[in-house]
């Protein structure tokens, strides 16, 4: 990268990850071949930097805030990571699953329990070693007829609809999967125990924590380490003690989206911080891998589990109960200070906050054809993501020329913090929806 960096609006290559959990949203939406759960546009950690479009492919993220650290801005870069850009986005695609997730530590059933402080963490830890030891006990039951990979996607598909058809009974329902297609007649009973006791655990477990439905108009904030788990997801929090410091404070904003071929879907937009340490302790959906070729591999889990990890677990755990409003963000409208909106734009606040210093959040919804403008602001670099239409940015300094780019569902923008421009005007010629990211002042 040149050592005189022109400011600039930045888009970058497609960043994408592809864990067992992909829906078929984002596949859709980016054209991909193969199933994409999460997208990454402006990640710049060194283990996964977005490549900067238009560039040659060692021009990454990582590359334009390590060299040129100005586009982040004072309040933009984060002193306790390296002062590493602060936070990013992504868009998560777990909609092959139900549409909700389990949140924190609910007040009754915590206080029902009477186990306090360490007692409380021991139980938890308990049940998710019990949740371990049935999928462990299931495993080598169906090793023996899962010789080849297409037979261990069969069984890793039919284990998720069962799982699916469960949780959305709460762990309570009468869901049964056909085990004999994937272990020995005279060994199906035992297959059958261990889903049971699956299910008793899981029950037990999810009874505990609050169950959040992903709704429009509705966002789930989750402060580190909260324990938590998008259906389809582990059940999972960040680490954020001394020695384990990986704070990975985010939010889940629900956005329905309409996939080329006309037919609606939803994806989940992250902000987060620019941590990426996840601790799981269970993993209700997908906990199944292949290992190995493709033709001499074996079925395995998906990730390494033991009652020792877990006792460390849940030492990192906040296990403090709150109501669940305390984590649900509803938007308002609002407007912002020195701007205008014409037509059929209009702003919303969905998390700004003195409380929540990590990035704000905004959305800018055109139910029609219209405009907004407000100040380019400099503190703190902006991402911009669109969930449906397309917006156009326009740029204007005191002088010079003017500047634009465009943000669709496909195509994120990123503006750096000293950009030479003074206001930023946005306009969509129909419905469409843009949302903005950056930090508090």
């Amino acid at each position: 990268m040149p050592n005189a960096f022109v400011p600039a609006p930045i888009t970058t290559e497609p960043n994408t990850t592809h864990y067992e959990w992909a829906g078929r949203t984002l596949q859709a939406l980016l054209n991909a071949n193969q199933p994409v759960s999460e997208t990454w546009p402006f990640f710049s950690g060194p283990q996964k930097p977005a490549r900067i479009a238009g560039a040659d492919g060692s021009l990454t993220m990582e590359t334009l805030v390590t060299r040129h650290p100005e586009v982040l801005g004072p309040n933009g870069c984060d002193p306790e990571n390296q002062r590493q850009k602060y936070f990013f986005v992504k868009f998560l695609d777990p909609s092959d699953f139900p549409a909700f997730a389990y949140v924190g530590f609910a007040p009754e059933a915590v206080a029902a329990l009477r186990k306090p402080g360490d007692e409380f963490k021991a139980y938890v830890a308990e049940l998710l070693w019990r949740d371990r030891q049935a999928l462990e006990t299931l495993l080598p039951l169906v090793h023996p007829t899962l010789s080849q990979r297409s037979d261990f996607e069969a069984f890793k598909a039919a284990y998720k609809q069962w799982a699916i058809a469960q949780a959305a009974a709460n762990w309570e329902g009468q869901a049964r999967m056909d085990l004999a297609r994937f272990v020995d007649a005279a060994r199906v009973s035992e297959a059958a125990a261990s889903l049971e006791s699956q299910r008793q655990v899981r029950r037990l477990i999810v009874s505990l924590m609050h169950r959040i439905d992903f709704k429009p108009d509705q966002a789930i904030l989750i402060e580190t380490p909260t324990l938590h788990a998008i259906a389809g997801l582990s059940l999972q929090l960040h680490p954020k003690a001394p020695g384990n410091f990986f704070p990975k404070d985010e939010l889940w904003i629900y956005e329905e989206v309409r996939l080329p071929d006309g037919r609606m879907s939803w994806v989940l937009v992250e902000p987060q911080r620019t941590f990426d340490k996840t601790e799981s302790g269970a993993d209700f959906f997908t906990p199944f891998a292949w290992q190995g070729k493709e033709r001499a591999g074996r079925i395995g889990f998906r990730k390494t589990i033991s009652r020792t990890y877990l006792e460390d677990f849940v030492r990192l755990m906040d296990a403090t109960p709150h109501p669940q409003a305390h984590y649900v963000r509803r938007p308002q409208r609002m407007m912002i200070a020195g701007g205008t909106t014409e037509g059929g734009a209009e702003w919303f606040r969905v998390v700004e906050e003195t409380a929540w210093p990590y990035f704000l959040v905004r959305q800018l919804r055109f139910h029609s054809a219209g405009a907004a403008t407000m100040p380019c602001p400099h503190h703190s670099f902006i991402e911009l993501h669109a969930t449906r239409g397309a917006v156009t940015v326009e740029l204007q300094g005191a002088s010079g020329p003017a500047a634009s780019c465009m943000v669709t569902p496909a195509r994120a923008v990123f503006l750096p913090a000293n950009l030479p421009y003074h206001t930023l005007t946005f306009r969509a010629s129909e419905p469409a929806r843009l949302h903005f990211f950056t930090r508090p002042l």
